[in-house]
């Protein structure tokens, strides 16, 4: 059951927030709309493949740049997108980071530079990720997009996050079953969590008290 302070907190696009890094996040994050110095490329991406990729529009590639931008990771997960876009949104938002893309269907034709910081594996994602797992000490930024193993993915990446990592889960109302599951995270979660309708995001800064709200992002883009 939500409480009546995150419904007043998603009608009010963050007036009210109490916490001054949770009113900054939402207002010059989530909710930012000056161009970013990489605006440009994104938006020729998005234009190009308006048509091909229903599920990242321009909006979607520049709030992931920004929350990369933010959280500067240096390991990078992700996990089911149909196509190079996030990945590169997200890479083009933190240049020094690495991001490893698990996918088990062929990426659709994307024409999008080739990016060193982009490594990407096919096959079953489950079974791909915990074979990297092995490898990862910590997750700085977990992407999980469209992909059936989404509660496996976050159960199995809970033990390597850090103060600095985030959580990006796409398609939170796809289905009943996945909003249950995310309106049950969300409410374990020790945490800074933001509900933005299509997706959610999960912080893990032991240092802050928990919080869980329920924004409505503006859609319009900065170009």
């Amino acid at each position: 059951m939500k409480s009546r302070w995150i419904r007043r907190i998603r009608n009010s696009h963050g007036y009210g927030i109490q916490s001054p890094n949770d009113f900054y996040f939402v207002q010059h994050i989530l909710h930012e709309t000056t161009p970013y110095y990489r605006y440009t490329d994104l938006h020729h991406l998005a234009q190009r493949h308006s048509t091909s990729h229903r599920h990242y529009t321009e909006g979607s590639l520049q709030l992931l740049f920004r929350l990369a931008n933010y959280v500067q990771p240096q390991t990078i997960v992700e996990v089911g997108a149909e196509s190079l876009l996030p990945a590169y949104a997200i890479t083009l938002g933190c240049p020094t980071g690495q991001c490893i893309r698990l996918n088990q269907k062929d990426i659709l034709p994307d024409a999008i530079p080739d990016s060193p910081q982009i490594i990407q594996k096919k096959g079953d994602e489950l079974l791909l990720f915990e074979e990297i797992q092995k490898q990862l000490l910590a997750i700085d930024l977990l992407h999980i997009a469209h992909t059936p193993y989404y509660s496996e993915i976050v159960k199995r990446a809970l033990p390597h996050v850090s103060n600095k990592s985030l959580f990006i889960i796409e398609g939170i109302r796809d289905t009943p079953e996945k909003h249950t599951w995310w309106e049950q995270l969300q409410n374990q979660h020790t945490g800074i969590s933001y509900d933005l309708k299509t997706t959610g995001l999960l912080f893990f800064d032991k240092t802050r008290y928990k919080n869980a709200y329920w924004i409505n992002i503006r859609k319009q883009t900065s170009l």
